[in-house]
């Protein structure tokens, strides 16, 4: 820090560039400090995603600041690498770096900075960028606004693939709801068939294979009508049976 304060560091540039290897915050700092100063876009671009033990807001607050588009590229990606998503797609839109602004949103997961960057789109006409924005931002944006912004600003042909898909995701997601609804139905009464057969194969195994068996269950009520009748009516006769 005093040598940057003196002025110095360009002198100490050989021996920061033989200890950069060990990714020293202090040295990666004076470093690129130095390559922004002498306008060094390749070196600065190549040191920031080899060591990248350093202060990256402050970094890109500086390469923000420059003349180059090159070094406000760089800057613009060391905001999304801080997950400073609104600052890096603003950047990437004031130097009308497409692409860019479009990838870093996709990235951030965020659909109000996806909404956003939509209907920057459209009020700038730039109907093929909304077209790329709806097709690698799709899982951000709510086919409401879309479909919205598209019917005000007559861009329903741009945006037909995104409505497309949208209605092929709600079709499926129809189907499987239904497909597990019919599986349900079918376990139920499934479960409910095997249940009346259980019931069923109950009364019909009673007493197998003795067809007097309902005489048996209904004359062997309380025991000892079904065991003392034969010996009382055998009385009578005395050969057994009804004894007529």
């Amino acid at each position: 820090s005093q040598m940057k304060r003196a002025g110095h560091l360009p002198l100490v540039k050989p021996y920061l560039l033989t200890t950069q290897p060990a990714n020293i915050k202090e040295v990666n700092d004076a470093l690129y400090a130095l390559y922004v100063e002498d306008e060094d876009h390749e070196a600065l671009a190549k040191g920031v995603v080899t060591f990248d033990n350093f202060d990256q807001v402050e970094m890109a607050q500086m390469c923000e600041k420059h003349s180059l588009l090159q070094f406000r590229r760089i800057g613009a990606m060391l905001y999304k690498r801080a997950k400073k998503w609104s600052k890096s797609v603003e950047l990437s839109k004031k130097d009308k770096v497409w692409d860019e602004a479009i990838e870093t949103t996709a990235e951030s997961g965020d659909s109000a900075i996806a909404e956003e960057l939509i209907n920057f789109f459209v009020e700038q006409k730039l109907n093929t960028c909304f077209a790329a924005a709806l097709y690698t931002c799709y899982a951000q944006l709510r086919p409401d606004v879309v479909m919205e912004l598209a019917w005000r600003n007559n861009l329903n042909d741009f945006a037909m693939p995104f409505m497309v898909q949208t209605m092929r995701e709600i079709t499926n997601k129809l189907d499987t709801l239904v497909e597990k609804e019919r599986k349900k139905e079918e376990a139920v009464a499934e479960e409910k068939k095997k249940a009346e057969e259980a019931l069923a194969s109950g009364y019909s195994d009673y007493g197998a294979g003795d067809p007097n068996a309902m005489v048996v269950y209904g004359a062997g009520m309380g025991g000892g009508m079904g065991g003392g009748m034969p010996q009382q009516m055998g009385g009578y006769g005395g050969g057994g049976g009804y004894g007529y």
